[in-house]
C-alpha cells in the first residue's frame, strides 16, 4: 500500500495545485486548465475520501473541500465566462455544496465531469495537439528531463529519486496510469506540482509538452514482444472512429469502455492507440521500432547478453523493415538491398561476436539508412497508381513462382493422358487460393502469427517443395529414357498417380500456391495499411490484373506445350524442376535465416538476385551448391544404371 503522500504525487499527471498568490498572475487558458485539472481530480479521487456518505479518509476529504472552493474561486475571478454561461458558475456552487453534504461519489463525479465539458466548449480551450506527436521526440525529451528522477524506464527509481518526498510517480503503474490522460498529464508537465519536486517546464513549447505526455502514457505498454504490424492492423481498424482529440482527452479507462462497444479486442486496440500513429503522420512508425530495437540490440551486447542482442536485431528486422520493403523496393530497389545487407552486417557482427566497437559501427550505418528510408517513405506516399503498381507486382511476382511449377506439372499431365489425376492437382491449388482469401478477411491472425514463425513456415515449406521437386525432376528424367514410350504410358503412368499418389499430388499443388498466397497476404496487407482510404480499391484492381495475366500466360503455355513432343517434354520439365528446386532452396534458407533459425555469413561482394532465390550469404550458397552436387551425382548414377539396364535388354 501507498503512504498517503505517495498516492497524491502519484496522482500529479491529474492535479496542479496552485495558491491565490499567483491565481492572478495566469492567463485565462492557464486558469481553465487548472480548474479543469481540480475537476478531473475531483471527480477520480472523491470516492478515496468519501464513501456512503462517510469520511474515509479525513486528509483526502479535506483535499476535495479546498479543491472544489477553488475551482468555484478561480472560475469567478477569472475572465473567461460571460453572462449567459453563469450556469458555470452555478455548477461549481453546487458541486461545493455536494462535497460539503457528503454527497455520493457518483453524483460528484457525474456533476464534476459535466462542468469539464462546459468549460472546455465555452471557451475554446485546446484539449489536443494539432498533429499526432511525435515518439522519437518525446523518448529524447524524456531522456533529458524526466529519468533523472523517474528513472529511464519510468519506474520513479531514477537517481535523484532517493529522499524525495513524495517519490516520483512510477509510469508503469496500471491503477495509477490508466486513469491518466495525455491531456492530464500535458498540464502538469507545463504548470508543475506545488509543493512537490515536479517543477514547471514552462521551457518547453506546445509541441514538446504533447510529444512528452504522449510518450509518458505509452511508457507502460511498450515490451519486446510487440509485433507492429498486428498492432497497425488494429490501429487502422479503429482510426478515425476514435480521433486524435479522443485519445488526447481519454483515460485508458474510459478509451476502454470505449472500445469494447465496438470490438472484443480493446485491450490490443488500446494499446495501438498508444503507440503508434496514422500512416503518413510521422516519419513511419516501423522504422522507429526498428531504430528501438538496434538500439537494445547494441545495448544488449554492450552489456554481455549476446542471446538478446541477437533477438532485438532480428526483431528490427522482421518488425522494422520488413513491413516497408514493398514500398522502399518501388521507389529505390538498390536502397532496399543496401537496407537490408546492412541489417544482415549487424546480425552477422553479433553472431561472430566482432566486440562492441565493430557492431556500434554497423548499427550507426544501419541507423543512418534508417533516416534514408524514412525519407524516401515521406517524399514518395502512396498515391493510387502506385499502390496499383505494387498490389499488382507483388500479385504477378509470387503468382508466377507457383505457375511455373504446376504449369509443368499440369502439361506432363495432360499428355500422359491420365486423366483423372487433374481433379487433384486443381483441387490443391484452388484449395490454396480458397485459403488465401478467406486468409485475407482473417489477416488479423496470420499478422499475429508472428514475423519470426511467418519466416519459419515460409522456409519449411520451401524446403518441402524442394524435396518434392527434386523427387519429381529424377522421376521424369528416368522415363525420359523410355524406348517403348506408348506402352510406358499404358501400363506404367498409372502406377505412379493411384489414388494415393494423387493425394500426395494434391498436397504438393497446395503447399507451392499456400507459400505464396501467404506472403500475397502479408506483402497486400502492409500496402492497405499505409493506403488511405480513396486509395485501397487500387489494391483490389492490381490483383485482378496480375490474375488476368497469369491467366493469358497459363493460356499460352497450355496451348503450346502440347506441341513438343512427351519424351523431349519430360527432358525439358525435369532441367526444369530441378533448377526451381535450387531457387526454392535458396529462398527457403533465407526465409530461415531471416528467422533466426539459421546463421548468417555475409559475403558483402556478392550480388542478389531475389526471382533466383540468390543470395549472399554463405549458407544459402552452399544450401544450394550442395544440392546441385547431390543433383550432378544422382543424374551420373542414375544415368549409367538406365544405359546398363538398357544394354542387358539389347
Amino acid at each position: 500500500m501507498h503512504s498517503l503522500s505517495s498516492i497524491r504525487f502519484l496522482m500529479a499527471f491529474i492535479l496542479v495545485s496552485i495558491t491565490t498568490s499567483n491565481v492572478f498572475s495566469q492567463s485565462n487558458d492557464q486558469t481553465t486548465e487548472t480548474v479543469i485539472h481540480l475537476l478531473d481530480y475531483i471527480a477520480r479521487d472523491y470516492p478515496e475520501a468519501v464513501q456512503n456518505g462517510e469520511i474515509v479518509d479525513a486528509d483526502e476529504y479535506e483535499e476535495m473541500l479546498e479543491f472544489s472552493a477553488q475551482a468555484y474561486d478561480l472560475t469567478k475571478e477569472g475572465s473567461f465566462l460571460s453572462e449567459k454561461d453563469k450556469n458555470v458558475l452555478e455548477a461549481l456552487e453546487q458541486l461545493k455544496i455536494f462535497v460539503q453534504e457528503k454527497k455520493s461519489a457518483t453524483e460528484v463525479g457525474e456533476l464534476s465531469r459535466r462542468i469539464r465539458n462546459s468549460l472546455i466548449e465555452i471557451t475554446g480551450i485546446q484539449t489536443a495537439p494539432a498533429l499526432w506527436p511525435d515518439a522519437s521526440k518525446g523518448k529524447a525529451l524524456y531522456a533529458i528531463n524526466c529519468a533523472s528522477c523517474h528513472g529511464t524506464k519510468g519506474n520513479g527509481d531514477g537517481p535523484w529519486a532517493e529522499g524525495l518526498d513524495p517519490a516520483p510517480s512510477d509510469f508503469n503503474h496500471s491503477d495509477l496510469m490508466r486513469q491518466v490522460s495525455p491531456f492530464q498529464a500535458y498540464n502538469t508537465i507545463k504548470l508543475g506540482v506545488n509543493g512537490t519536486s515536479m517543477r514547471a517546464f514552462s521551457e518547453l513549447t506546445e509541441d514538446q509538452l504533447w510529444d512528452l505526455a504522449f510518450y509518458i502514457k505509452a511508457i507502460r505498454f511498450q515490451d519486446d514482444q510487440t509485433d507492429t504490424t498486428a498492432l497497425r492492423a488494429h490501429f487502422e481498424k479503429i482510426y478515425p472512429e476514435v480521433n486524435l482529440k479522443d485519445v488526447a482527452t481519454y483515460s485508458d479507462d474510459e478509451l476502454l469502455a470505449r472500445l469494447s462497444e465496438k470490438s472484443g479486442k480493446a485491450t490490443l486496440q488500446l494499446k495501438a492507440l498508444r503507440l503508434l500513429v496514422p500512416t503518413g503522420e510521422e516519419s513511419n512508425s516501423s522504422l522507429s521500432i526498428a531504430k528501438e530495437h538496434l538500439n537494445a540490440a547494441l545495448k544488449n551486447y554492450t552489456d554481455g547478453n549476446k542471446t538478446l542482442a541477437r533477438t532485438s536485431a532480428l526483431t528490427a528486422y522482421l518488425e522494422g523493415i520488413e513491413p516497408v520493403e514493398a514500398r522502399l523496393n518501388a521507389n529505390n530497389p538498390a536502397f532496399t538491398l543496401k537496407i537490408e545487407q546492412q541489417m544482415l552486417k549487424v546480425r552477422q557482427a553479433i553472431e561472430q561476436d566482432l566486440g562492441v566497437e565493430t557492431l556500434k559501427e554497423e548499427t550507426y550505418k544501419a541507423l543512418t539508412l534508417i533516416d534514408d528510408a524514412s525519407q524516401i517513405l515521406q517524399n514518395h506516399k502512396l498515391n493510387y497508381w502506385l499502390t496499383f503498381v505494387l498490389a499488382a507486382s507483388i500479385m504477378l511476382r509470387e503468382g508466377l513462382e507457383a505457375f511455373l511449377i504446376l504449369a509443368v506439372v499440369l502439361a506432363l499431365i495432360r499428355t500422359s493422358g491420365v486423366k483423372k489425376a487433374l481433379p487433384w492437382l486443381h483441387g490443391g491449388w484452388i484449395t490454396a487460393v480458397i485459403l488465401g482469401i478467406a486468409g485475407w478477411f482473417l489477416s488479423d491472425y496470420i499478422i499475429q502469427f508472428g514475423a519470426k514463425n511467418r519466416e519459419i513456415m515460409e522456409g519449411l515449406i520451401a524446403l518441402f517443395a524442394v524435396v518434392i521437386l527434386v523427387y519429381v525432376g529424377f522421376w521424369l528424367h528416368n522415363h525420359s529414357h523410355a524406348k517403348k514410350w506408348k506402352e510406358f504410358i499404358e501400363n506404367k503412368i498409372g502406377r505412379y498417380l493411384q489414388k494415393d499418389k494423387m493425394f500426395g499430388l494434391a498436397a504438393f499443388s497446395f503447399m507451392v500456391v499456400f507459400r505464396e498466397a501467404f506472403e500475397v497476404i502479408l506483402f497486400l496487407q502492409a500496402i492497405n495499411l499505409e493506403s488511405e482510404p480513396e486509395n485501397k480499391s487500387a489494391i483490389a484492381l492490381g490483383v485482378l490484373a496480375a490474375v488476368a495475366c497469369i491467366a493469358a500466360m497459363v493460356y499460352l503455355f497450355q496451348k503450346y506445350s502440347k506441341r513438343i513432343p512427351v519424351r523431349q517434354l519430360f527432358q525439358y520439365s525435369s532441367w526444369i524442376v530441378v533448377f526451381l528446386a535450387i531457387i526454392l532452396m535458396g529462398k527457403g534458407f533465407h526465409s530461415l535465416q531471416e528467422s533466426g533459425w539459421i546463421s548468417v555469413t555475409g559475403i558483402p561482394s556478392l550480388f542478389r538476385i531475389d526471382w533466383l532465390g540468390f543470395y549472399p550469404t554463405l549458407e544459402t550458397i552452399l544450401a544450394q551448391a550442395g544440392l546441385l552436387i547431390a543433383i550432378f551425382i544422382t543424374y551420373k548414377i542414375t544415368n549409367q544404371r538406365i544405359e546398363k539396364t538398357m544394354l542387358n535388354k539389347s
